[in-house]
C-alpha cells in the first residue's frame, strides 16, 4: 500500500490526477484523494471531482455542485460547468452556459439534401 500510495504521489505531483486516483483508491489514501477532490473542485474538473467523490463515498451536495459549475465556469470549461449546473439542479444556468460553448448555435444546419453536397461536392443522389 505504502508503495501504491508513493507512486500515486509522483503522479499526482505530475499532474496526472486520473492515475494518481487510481493508486489512491486502491492504498485506501482517502486523505490524498480528498486533496486531489479539492484541486479538482479549485479547477472546476467535474469529472475529477465526481471520481474522487465517488471513491470517498461521499454524495455532492447541491452548493457544491454550484461552485464547482462556476469554477469550470471560470476555466472556461463550458461543458464541465453545464454538467455541474445540471447537478445543481440550476437549469437556467445549464442552458446559459451551453450557449457559450464553441459551436452552439453557430452553425445552421442546411435543408436537406444540401448538407450531402456541402460535405462531398457532388449532389444528393435521389
Amino acid at each position: 500500500r505504502e508503495r501504491m500510495r508513493a507512486t500515486g504521489e509522483l503522479f499526482m505531483q505530475a499532474g496526472r490526477h486520473d492515475d494518481a486516483l487510481e493508486l489512491f483508491e486502491r492504498a485506501e489514501a482517502d486523505d490524498l484523494t480528498g486533496q486531489i477532490a479539492a484541486l479538482a473542485m479549485d479547477s472546476g474538473n467535474t469529472p475529477l471531482y465526481m471520481r474522487a467523490r465517488k471513491i470517498l463515498r461521499e454524495d455532492i451536495a447541491e452548493d457544491e455542485w454550484a461552485r464547482l459549475a462556476a469554477n469550470a465556469e471560470k476555466a472556461e470549461a463550458y461543458s464541465m460547468a453545464q454538467l455541474a449546473y445540471v447537478k445543481a439542479g440550476r437549469d437556467e444556468e445549464a442552458a446559459r452556459v451551453r450557449a457559450l460553448m464553441p459551436g452552439a448555435g453557430s452553425e445552421e444546419t442546411p435543408p436537406s439534401g444540401q448538407a450531402e453536397e456541402q460535405e462531398t461536392g457532388a449532389a444528393p443522389t435521389e
